[in-house]
């Protein structure tokens, strides 16, 4: 008899590679969270920033921190 082997799409691939853990509850929801918006898109972190005309989305992996003035 043959060992059934899972089918591993590129988000476990990606979510594997960030969590120490596995499996854990953190990593479980990174799991399916990246299911849902797609392997592409999901760990790119985009935030708004405000502007005088409104607000406008920066797209990036910088820390905020480093963007706050001192």
């Amino acid at each position: 008899m043959a060992k059934k082997t899972k089918k591993r799409d590129a988000c476990y691939h990606k979510v594997k590679a960030r969590y120490k853990v596995w499996p854990s509850a953190y990593a479980s929801g990174a799991l399916s969270k990246c299911r849902k918006v797609g392997a592409k898109n999901w760990g790119n972190k985009s935030r708004q920033k405000k502007a005088k005309g409104g607000l406008v989305t920066i797209k990036g992996q910088g820390c905020i921190m480093n963007d706050r003035k001192r």
